[in-house]
């Protein structure tokens, strides 16, 4: 995920989280593990709602907008560092990044660009008050270590991979669907149905059709609910995409959605790329957070405002022919032309690293596994990670 784009998704979590709260452990029908909580009773989290930018529950969604289904592994997490404000103010939200493994690939799109070998998924994070965090989880699994899911992906406009939505993140642990973490809680699958089917948590999302319990479509869970990745592959194999989405394969997933639903997707454009440097978005950036984004804001800028901010992505991203003269000469003219141009005020000084404290990152290798053949989709079965 962009600079830009985590930001923006922190700060939307942030600002849609609601007072409700459940404990790990403590869903309908779940089982506790000891090593789930240092405590009896675990940890709360914080149910947030968001908007979803694609639809992602039924076999039709995964097909039409995803580009490979997996069975992964999450070995580590690590906390991201919040804004200068919320550090000043003792509170705020903390966004979490995780690197999982790839087990195997049940499914790829044809055409779809290669799964890296690696992924790195920013994720649900935590609220905190003092040294007190809380988990946010929006609708879906949180992605939590040592836990395994079943998960669908795709490649964005700006080459981040990530989920297509809460409803393309299901537990998957003990080679079950549904069995495993799902909203920081531990679930099994028919505990999930009970969750399902009480709605306590749905997302946003623009499904473009009448999502009412009595008209919706099934959803993946609905069909392999307590099944494994053999189910998974002839549901999808069997699932036909969207025509319009397939017909616009070529685009980005989002993209392909407004395609599909007869709207325009937004447009970048130099504004909107530069608005989380605002004052107002309460978004203070380290120097390579910093020189990303400028580098995402040069792109779309012209003229002067170009030349000064692709010298100052430069510098920032450790260019040692920039000197700090240019860098400075940079910072003046693009705070100007950001206010002229765009109404925003904006500071262009990175933040200070912070030392992160010993809490704020864990890591855990989750057991090796040997899983089975399966593939399917338009490609042969095979196995990664």
């Amino acid at each position: 995920m962009t600079t830009r784009r985590r930001i923006a998704a922190a700060l939307a979590v942030t600002a849609a989280s609601t007072a409700v709260a459940v404990t790990l452990g403590a869903g309908p029908g779940s089982h506790h593990s000891p090593a789930a909580s240092s405590t009896a009773s675990g940890p709360r989290v914080i149910l947030a709602h968001a908007k979803e930018r694609l639809p992602s529950d039924t076999p039709q969604d995964w097909v039409s907008y995803g580009d490979h289904t997996v069975i992964a592994t999450v070995t580590s997490e690590a906390a991201d560092t919040p804004s200068a404000e919320e550090q000043a103010s003792g509170e705020g939200y903390v966004s979490r990044t995780v690197t999982a493994t790839v087990q195997q690939t049940l499914w790829d799109r044809s055409g779809a660009p290669a799964l890296p070998s690696g992924l790195t998924l920013t994720v649900d994070g935590w609220a905190f008050a003092g040294s007190v965090r809380t988990p946010i989880s929006t609708e879906g699994s949180r992605l939590e270590v040592g836990h395994t899911y079943l998960l669908t992906l795709a490649r964005f406009a700006d080459g981040d991979w990530a989920p297509i939505g809460g409803g393309a993140r299901l537990p998957y642990d003990n080679n079950t669907v549904g069995n495993g973490e799902y909203e920081g809680t531990l679930v099994t699958p028919d505990s999930l149905k009970q969750i399902a089917a009480s709605g306590t948590n749905s997302t946003d999302a623009d499904s473009g059709a009448d999502a009412s319990a009595d008209t919706a479509p099934a959803t993946v869970f609905d069909n392999v609910a307590g099944q494994s990745g053999p189910s998974v592959v002839t549901l999808l194999t069997r699932t036909s995409p969207d025509p319009l989405a397939q017909q616009n394969f070529a685009l980005d997933p989002v993209a392909r959605r407004a395609a599909v639903v007869g709207t325009t997707a937004p447009q970048d454009t130099y504004c909107s790329l530069a608005a989380p440097l605002d004052q107002s978005a309460g978004s203070v950036l380290t120097t390579a957070e910093l020189g990303s984004l400028l580098q995402e804001v040069a792109a779309k800028a012209t003229g002067s405002a170009a030349s000064y901010a692709t010298t100052l992505a430069a510098y920032d991203n450790g260019d040692t022919t920039i000197t700090a003269a240019q860098a400075t000469a940079a910072k003046n003219y693009l705070t100007t032309d950001l206010r002229t141009a765009c109404g925003l005020t904006v500071s262009l000084d990175p933040a200070p690293v912070a030392s992160p404290s010993p809490s704020a990152s864990a890591t855990t290798t989750a057991p090796s596994s040997s899983p089975s053949p399966t593939g399917g989709g338009n490609t042969p079965p095979h196995t990664t990670g």
